[in-house]
């Protein structure tokens, strides 16, 4: 830690700090999503990551336009406040935020006279009982029940974990999928797509856990995740041909079944605003929303 420079000086986020990171989460076990190392590192690219500190305290700092976004600090809780207080000392005048802050840090602003807390609803976390995503019991559920049995009775199927070795007919897929969607002319999809070969590529080395479907042979779904903190388990993606009646539902049983079921919990990720990913999201009833707020300074 004591290499990394100090704030407001940074330096870009490496293949390299995958140890630092992953003790900090091992001492600091985080709620939200984006704090799994394979997080920072897949999406550093499209986020601009950088890593600098503030006293006892790891940034993860992302540079967007003028705008210095800065993540949850990484540390004690004792002692963030004033180093966050301190970062924007240290960065001014340029224009300076926290962002994806969790609810235990963000009280520590609250109603203080010069920061202004803001909810971040786009990018709350869904997390969802682990049981309620593999058994789909009760009337809530009916509707994906009846998908995931659309999906059996209609496609000769089967379910594998993904290993390095059939990696590369992941990426052909993820290249298909792409194809259909037109990624290319969509900025977010282009960093998802990003992102997944990221995944893919350092499948290993990221210590990630994978599903897919075979369809006739084919795979036509594929969904990645890995362990949040010891309860709960992340999912980062979750792709499959949609002409394939059910299949997401049916991945997302299987998956859950096949690499979360010691986890009391599932985390899914936010669904940044889209009407049509918080639909799907809220229809899967989560147990509770894991809540992030901005901070700011006010004039």
């Amino acid at each position: 830690m004591r290499d990394l420079p100090v704030f407001p000086n940074t330096r870009p986020l490496t293949r390299g700090d995958k140890p630092l990171f992953d003790g900090l989460f091992r001492r600091f076990p985080p709620r939200i999503s984006e704090y799994t190392f394979t997080n920072l590192f897949v999406w550093r690219k499209a986020y601009r990551f950088s890593v600098s500190r503030m006293e006892e305290h790891v940034l993860v700092v992302s540079q967007k336009s003028d705008t210095c976004r800065v993540f949850d600090l990484l540390g004690p809780q004792a002692g963030k406040h004033d180093a966050m207080a301190k970062c924007h000392d240290a960065a001014a005048p340029s224009c300076l935020e926290f962002c994806r802050i969790p609810e235990e840090t963000a009280r520590l602003f609250a109603g203080q006279q010069g920061w202004e807390v803001k909810e971040d609803r786009d990018y709350f976390d869904y997390v969802y009982r682990t049981r309620d995503l593999i058994e789909l019991k009760g009337k809530v559920y009916d509707g994906k029940r009846n998908f995931v049995k659309r999906f059996r009775d209609s496609a000769a199927f089967t379910y594998k974990p993904l290993t390095a070795e059939r990696v590369e007919e992941c990426l052909y897929f993820e290249e298909e999928w792409c194809l259909a969607k037109d990624c290319q002319h969509v900025e977010g999809l282009l960093h998802e797509k990003e992102a997944l070969e990221e995944m893919l590529r350092n499948f290993e080395f990221l210590g990630l856990v994978g599903g897919m479907f075979e369809v006739a042979g084919k795979i036509e779904a594929v969904t990645l995740g890995e362990a949040l903190d010891p309860e709960t388990f992340v999912v980062h993606v979750e792709k499959a041909n949609s002409a394939l009646v059910g299949i997401y539902q049916a991945i997302n049983q299987a998956f859950c079944a096949a690499a979360a079921a010691t986890y009391a919990y599932v985390n899914r990720e936010q669904d940044v605003g889209a009407p049509g990913l918080r639909k799907a999201k809220e229809s899967y009833h989560p147990c509770t929303m894991v809540k992030k707020w901005t901070i700011a300074r006010t004039n």
